[in-house]
């Protein structure tokens, strides 16, 4: 399995978190690279099933349809052989798009500061197959250990 980003590092995990003073609940694993590289890689191979590249930068902090930013969705089979919608939000510009064939590590786009964030950073979160969000850490467990 490929990491989300080069030399990562998770600056929030998965859980509830406080931000800004406000507890919340966090659904997803917030990475940076350590090196700056703000690239993103697919985890693993799949299907682009959404390509969303239209954010509105005005609409930044009043309209929560745009708190992700661009984002791409891929269909993508992990190492446990399940298939799950994994989400990669905060994207500056999409490199991918709807019904591309995606190669594990093939780049899909660069992070950065947008949406309804407070920094560049790459969010990624998962769904099941019946569109259930799900706790993302069991299924980059090898990903995780390896930059503990």
């Amino acid at each position: 399995m490929k990491t989300p980003v080069e030399k990562p590092k998770v600056t929030s995990p998965y859980g509830q978190r406080v931000l800004n003073g406000v507890s919340q609940f966090h659904d997803g694993i917030d990475f940076i690279s350590k090196n700056n590289n703000r690239d993103v890689f697919s985890i693993g191979p799949g299907v682009a099933v959404l390509d969303y590249d239209d954010y509105d930068d005005t609409k930044r902090w009043t309209d929560q349809r745009n708190s992700a930013g661009n984002y791409v969705i891929i269909k993508t089979k992990l190492d446990d052989g399940i298939e799950y919608y994994v989400r990669y939000l905060h994207l500056r510009e999409n490199e991918i798009t709807k019904g591309q064939e995606i190669k594990e590590g093939e780049k899909i786009g660069e992070y950065d500061d947008v949406g309804y964030s407070f920094g560049a950073h790459l969010h990624l979160d998962a769904y099941n197959m019946a569109w259930k969000k799900i706790n993302p850490t069991p299924l980059i467990a090898s990903i995780l250990d390896g930059i503990k």
